[in-house]
């Protein structure tokens, strides 16, 4: 099974599966430090702690808004 960052998630399935929350820390993404991850909806991404899409350069262009 693909994993999706939250926007994807709820996009494709209606609900947050939290796929990819919890990958790194609350202190990381106040720092801005965010992982690098695949989402199966928007390619190669960084997230924050709750799985949001935080990359300007996703497939989904301007879906870095956090839900």
């Amino acid at each position: 099974m693909g994993d999706y960052c939250k926007q994807c998630s709820i996009e494709l399935f209606n609900k947050d599966y939290g796929d990819m929350a919890c990958i790194s820390t609350s202190v990381e993404t106040d720092a801005k430090l965010y992982p690098i991850v695949v989402c199966e909806g928007c390619g190669k991404i960084q997230v924050d702690h709750l799985g949001n899409c935080v990359s300007n350069d996703c497939l989904k262009k301007g879906h870095n808004e956090t839900v």
